[in-house]
Order: structure tokens, then C-alpha cells, then sequence
């Protein structure tokens, strides 16, 4: 095995030592093939298109016949009366809708999903019926696109309409009259150079972001119309806009993912759904225009697989198998993962790099309903381009559950660590964000952490949605669990706040918390198969009108326990140094310095070692669960007249705030902490010695583990730890 490991290193290194330069655009523009299709589709393919479209794909096929074929009516645009009306040929809403108000929302089928489903129905079957509706519905979609030009209102957030409309009208442009051509790709130029500096609201998210807003258009657009006299120097220009920003994109994403997969964020809701589109669609275009395999030159999907394996809770009660640990601006009612396109993301993977362990491990740990190509209102061509996957890989696949990596992944971009006990919905899963180098769709919530077992123990707490609680609670510290460095009338650390949002008139406060992010610095990491470490300086996350130092230390000692250090000083004694922690239910003092609380089948122990008279108060329940600055901030629709209860949720409910008994500079804490069965009323004894060198934990586990944990009291040396089982060490190391 560890042969096989140094073997795959060593290719790797010698793979990125003579890859050739990514192609300069001039020498990709020299290789566009002239004929059509091509983007994500050659007309050489054709033939083993349309036998995947009748063979591995029927069922998908016969699913687009079925609901093409109920309608005998001719394409048209459908305005939603519900929602708004046109006014002078401009679209004005009735109602607020979403984060903000989009033409999408007020139209019944904007016409690119269905003009892209009814040419792979054409290039499937060769029915003329379907070349016409394909070539009405890309009609519709101009008209979608000028009734937003003339309201000057965001088309789409997503790019999915007006993207599906430019890859069907590659694919038939060999079927359509050069009138037909022309009355499409002429509006559609302009609208996607419009569109790149429009002054109204637009998604102009890029290289740094998801890229499926405005600026991403420019590859498919121009790459759509090049070199076929309709506008050859607007399609030239948006072409050579598209390709850097894509180049850009993937070498970020390759800066960021440093091996592990990780893409431009941790937040869940983004990386397992919309973000890989943009990758899987740039590989896949620049073959078919060009011939060019991307995979030569970047290797983060082919990664990706694991990042997605250390993301995932089994849980096997909730519909979609997994849970989700709940970082930057996920929705946490349920804390559901979202899954339903996990398959597709990986079935795009194995595409492109071929299988892996990882891949083929989550693969069959999905639900049966789950495994299968999603994403059809998106990117409805996908499952008919992906000749490199075979549904049937999963049957010559092991369902036994892989964790080569150990108890820990670590993601260095984020400073994000992750560990397990084991691989079951029983196990203990926890998270901590400890020196991260990126931010998107972060909050200020460095060195915080999230514990499960068998239901959340340290939750990440609050809800994205439209009101103040969104900005005021949700992305502040206050709402994670690490430290409070309290100090009045602290400005309120910016966030972005949704369009249609109520105006916020009333002044606000930060509660203690950090004021910018990518400002901590990691102290690194270290793991073994008993244990895994990491921390960070997040000093200049703070003000520095209030903390001169703010380091954590973060120890996890398999299966169920976690040793924080916390090295805290302020400028002034009275600016309240304070160490959160968030739970589901109202913590319980069973012994001085030591808390319970219980959520689901689980529990988790708090033992505050330092101070050794901590005071804890406990701040939650009906009308407090989102308390900040003297009042209650609660998320939409829960815990306020009548709705859904607080406690049916996994957005928090109470909190625990420990801090000093007298104010003083230096604020330092030593926690323990313990997770366990529900069952389990009482924690291990823990014991602290302190010395002019710094503090030495000791514990016995309840498997029989004696661990003892040093933490130096100067900020730049490291620690160390030692674990013996009936006098045998199985373990002496170094901190990070």
C-alpha cells in the first residue's frame, strides 16, 4: 500500500514538472474548429450521441419526449400575472420575490432549458417537430432577454436559460436557415456584451466565485458565434474575455484546491451544488472546440471526490443519507447536506480522470434514489455527454466505506480541519476552521468548531433569508463557537445583505466580535491515528482598539475527545474576554466548571479547566435564541408567532458564555471537552497542572487511553502530546 502511495506521489510530481503551459488564446483560437457543434458536443460524436441517447440514457430520453409530446401548443412567453405585469415593455413587480427580484421569476419558461432539451430530442430521433419547437423556444429566450435589457432588472442569476439556448442553437445550426441563425445570435451577442457593464443589478461573479453569472456568457456566446460572419469581431472579443477568465478560474481553483479538492469555498450549499458546474464545463468545452483535454493541466475535480467524502455526516434517518457541518452561509433548519447532485459532480469526475476510491466510497454510500444524473433544469445535455461514465461502474464497485486518509482531512486554504472516530452515523464528526486563506460565503468566525454525534453538540447557529437577523446574527461571531473580545459600541463587521431585505434604519453593534476575515494565521497541522491538531492566530481578526493576542489551540484525541487552548488578551482588563459555545438544548451545570447538554441520540461535556472559577451563563430558549446587544434578532419564520419552533431545528438554541470571575488583560482558557451517547451522565476526570512553562492537561479515556497534552505558554513554541495504553506509548509528538 505504501508503495502504491510513493508511486502515485511521484507521478503526480513528475505529471506537473513537464505539463505544458495552458495554450496562450491566440494558439486555442488557431485550433476552434470551424464546423458545428462544438461546445460540449463535435459533429464527429453525433453518432455515439444518439446511440447513448437511446441506450444508457433512454429513461432520461423518454422522460423529455413525455413532457415535450403533452403539449401540442406552439412555444410562447408566459408572463406570471401573480407576480407582475408589463408596463410600457417593462417588467414591474407586484411583490417582492428572492434576495432580489429577477425577470426569471416573472416568466413561466424562459425558453433555454426547453430549446436545449428539444435538440438533443431532434439530434436523438431526427424529428422535425422538435427542430421546430427548439427553434421557437430559442426565440423566447430573445425576448427574455430584451424584456430584462428594457427593465434594466436582473435576466437570471443562475446563467442556465440563456446558456442551454446558445448550446442548442450550436447544435442545430446545421438544421437552421440563416435567418433562423441570425435572428438568435445577433440579440444574443449583444445581450451578453450589454450585459458584462449593465449599471442595474446583474451576477457578475467570476473566476472567484461560482461563474455562472454574467461574465461567464462571454465563452459561450463568442465561442458559439466565431468566425461565422454574424459578428465576428463582438464574438472574437467575448470569446477572448471568456477563455481568460475561465483559464483564471481553473488555475485559482488549482491554487486553492492545493491537492486536496477543495473549490472556492466550504460552504456546501455552493461547493456540492452550483460550483463544479464551472469547471466540468470548461473542461468539457475545451475539447470540443478545440480538441485541447484540460485534464493535462488541472487536477482539482479529479481531487474533488475526497473533499466531498470528508464533507459528509451519515445519518441515515434524514432523506438525502447525510448531514452537513453547516460552514459560511448554509441554511441550517435542518442541516441536511445537499446531495442531490453529489452523483452527477462525481459521474463528471470519473468522466474526466477516471475512478477513485473516494468517488465510488460516496458513490454507494448515496441512497438509491440519489444515483442517478441530476441537474436536468440546469444543464439538461449533461448525462448525454458524459461518454466516459458508465452507470454500471457502481455494480463492480465495494460498498464497504473508505478512510485511507485516517481520522483527518485537512483543507490548508481554509485551515479547515475534519475528524472522525469511524465511518457510521454512530461515529463523532467535528470540524474546525483554524487560518483560512479564503472567504467566500464566509463568516467571522475563525477558530470556531462543530461537534456531532448522533444529532449536532456544538452547532453552527442562525439562517440565511431576508431580515436582520441575516446580518445582524447569522455571519457575526456571536453566532459561532470561539471568542468574544467584548468592547462598546464596536461597529458591526460588514456582510452582504439581500436585495429585498427590510431596510435596517436602527444603529448596530458588533457583540465582541472579529472585523475581517483572511486575517488569521495557521499554526498548522499534525495528525496520527489517535489524534489530530491544528489552531491559529486570529489576533488581526480583531480590532485592535480591543485584542493584543487571540490564539487557539485545537487537540482531538480519538474517538470522542477535543483539548482547546486559548491564549486571550485585551488592551483594556474590563473588555470581556468570553469563550462560546453553541447547543441545541439548554446546557446543565452537573459539577463546578463542568456543563452537559444533550441533542438527538448524543451528548457533549464541557470541563473548563482555566479559569479555575469560570463563570457560565447561559443565555437561550424562547425569545432569547438569537440574543445579541440586548435583543433578540430571530431567523424568518421560526420562533416567532407560532411558527416552526425553534428546537425543530438545527439553527441553535442556546449558548453557553464562559469568562473570567475579575476582568484582567490576559483572558486565557483550557477546555475539554467530550462527546458521547446520550446515555453516557458523567464525563472523564480531567486534571490541569500549570507551570512557568505553560499548561499540561491529563486524561484517561474510556477506552483505556492515557493522554497528556502540553501547551506552551509562549505563542511561537509547540506543544506536545503522549498517549500510553497499559504503559505502552503508542504516541509521542509535536504540536503543531
Amino acid at each position: 500500500m505504501k508503495r502504491t502511495i510513493y508511486f502515485l506521489l511521484l507521478l503526480n510530481i513528475l505529471i506537473s514538472a513537464f505539463a505544458a503551459d495552458v495554450p496562450e488564446f491566440d494558439e486555442f483560437k488557431i485550433r476552434i474548429r470551424k464546423e458545428h457543434p462544438r461546445i460540449f458536443l463535435t459533429r464527429s460524436e453525433l453518432p455515439a450521441f444518439r446511440n447513448r441517447a437511446v441506450t444508457v440514457c433512454k429513461e432520461m430520453l423518454d422522460e423529455l419526449k413525455k413532457r415535450h409530446d403533452a403539449s401540442n401548443e406552439a412555444p410562447k412567453l408566459e408572463i406570471r400575472r401573480d407576480r407582475c405585469e408589463i408596463i410600457d415593455g417593462k417588467m414591474v413587480f407586484k411583490r417582492r420575490i428572492n434576495d432580489q427580484n429577477a425577470v426569471s421569476y416573472g416568466i413561466l419558461r424562459t425558453g433555454g432549458i426547453d430549446a436545449a432539451e428539444c435538440a438533443i430530442l431532434y439530434l436523438a430521433t431526427g424529428e422535425e417537430h422538435y427542430l421546430r419547437r427548439a427553434v421557437a423556444w430559442l426565440q423566447i429566450c430573445t425576448e427574455f432577454c430584451a424584456i430584462a435589457e428594457r427593465s434594466e432588472i436582473l435576466p437570471e442569476w443562475f446563467h442556465w436559460s440563456r446558456l442551454s439556448a446558445i448550446v442548442a442553437y450550436d447544435w442545430l445550426y446545421d438544421y437552421m436557415t440563416p435567418e433562423e441563425r441570425k435572428n438568435f445570435i445577433v440579440p444574443m451577442l449583444n445581450h451578453v456584451r450589454k450585459m458584462q457593464t449593465a449599471k442595474y443589478p446583474r451576477n457578475v461573479g467570476g473566476a472567484d466565485s461560482g461563474n455562472y453569472g454574467e461574465p461567464s456568457l462571454t465563452w459561450f456566446a463568442g465561442l458559439a458565434a466565431y468566425g461565422d460572419g454574424f459578428d465576428d469581431q463582438c464574438a472574437e472579443q467575448l470569446l477572448k474575455k471568456g477563455y481568460r477568465l475561465n483559464c483564471d478560474m481553473m488555475n485559482l481553483r488549482e491554487k486553492i484546491s492545493g491537492g486536496t479538492g477543495v473549490l472556492t469555498s466550504i460552504c456546501t450549499a455552493y461547493a456540492l451544488w452550483a460550483y463544479p458546474w464551472a469547471s466540468y464545463n470548461f473542461l468539457h468545452t475545451l475539447h470540443s472546440a478545440a480538441g485541447i483535454s484540460g485534464s493535462i493541466y488541472w487536477s482539482h475535480m479529479q481531487h474533488y471526490p475526497d473533499f466531498i467524502h470528508a464533507m459528509l455526516i451519515p445519518d441515515p434517518s434524514v432523506r438525502n443519507g447525510f448531514r452537513d457541518f453547516g460552514w459560511g452561509d448554509s441554511q441550517h433548519r435542518t442541516n441536511e447536506i445537499h446531495a442531490e447532485l453529489i452523483y452527477t459532480h462525481l459521474a463528471q469526475s470519473i468522466h474526466f480522470y477516471g475512478i477513485t476510491p473516494a468517488a465510488l466510497t460516496v458513490m454507494n454510500q448515496l441512497p438509491p434514489h440519489l444515483r442517478r444524473i441530476e441537474g436536468k433544469r440546469q444543464y439538461p445535455y449533461t448525462m448525454f455527454i458524459l461518454s466516459g461514465f458508465d452507470p454500471a461502474v457502481l455494480q463492480n464497485g465495494s460498498s464497504s466505506v473508505r478512510n485511507s486518509t485516517g481520522i483527518a482531512s485537512y483543507f490548508p486554504s481554509f485551515g479547515l480541519m475534519n475528524v472522525r472516530s469511524g465511518t457510521t452515523a454512530g461515529d463523532t464528526y467535528a470540524s474546525i476552521k483554524a487560518g483560512a486563506r479564503e472567504d467566500a460565503h464566509q463568516h467571522y468566525d475563525e477558530n470556531s468548531f462543530i461537534i456531532y454525534r448522533k444529532g449536532f453538540q456544538a452547532l453552527d447557529t442562525g439562517d440565511r433569508g431576508n431580515s436582520k437577523h441575516h446580518l445582524v446574527y447569522y455571519p457575526q461571531t456571536i453566532a459561532h463557537n470561539t471568542i468574544l473580545i467584548r468592547m462598546e459600541k464596536e461597529p458591526l463587521a460588514p456582510y452582504w445583505y439581500p436585495g429585498n431585505a427590510p431596510k435596517i434604519e436602527e444603529k448596530l453593534f458588533s457583540d465582541g466580535g472579529q472585523y475581517r476575515r483572511k486575517a488569521a494565521r495557521s499554526l498548522g497541522f499534525s495528525s496520527s491515528e489517535y489524534h489530530a491538531a491544528t489552531g491559529a492566530d486570529a489576533t488581526a481578526c480583531y480590532s485592535p482598539a480591543k485584542c493584543r493576542r487571540a490564539i487557539r489551540r485545537f487537540v482531538y484525541v480519538k474517538p470522542d475527545y477535543f483539548v482547546i487552548q486559548d491564549i486571550v488578551s485585551s488592551v483594556r482588563p474590563e473588555q470581556e474576554k468570553v469563550f462560546l459555545l453553541h447547543t441545541a438544548n439548554k446546557p446543565v451545570s452537573i459539577a463546578p466548571g463542568i456543563w452537559r447538554s444533550e441533542n438527538g441520540g448524543g451528548a457533549l461535556f464541557t470541563a473548563v479547566l482555566k479559569p479555575s472559577s469560570p463563570v457560565g451563563k447561559i443565555i437561550g430558549g424562547p425569545g432569547f435564541e438569537f440574543f445579541t446587544n440586548g435583543k433578540n434578532f430571530p431567523a424568518p419564520g421560526v420562533g416567532e408567532n407560532g411558527t416552526i419552533p425553534v428546537t425543530q431545528t438545527n439553527m441553535g438554541s442556546y449558548r453557553l458564555e464562559i469568562s473570567h470571575a475579575t476582568p484582567a488583560q490576559d483572558g486565557n482558557f483550557i477546555t475539554v471537552l467530550q462527546a458521547a451517547d446520550s446515555s453516557v451522565k458523567n464525563m472523564i476526570p480531567c486534571r490541569l497542572t500549570e507551570s512557568a512553562a505553560g499548561q499540561t492537561v491529563e486524561f484517561t479515556t474510556r477506552e483505556g487511553l492515557s493522554c497528556t497534552i502540553f501547551f506552551s505558554n509562549r505563542a511561537e513554541e509547540k506543544g506536545k502530546i503522549r498517549i500510553v495504553r497499559a504503559g505502552k506509548v503508542l504516541l509521542e509528538q509535536e504540536l503543531p
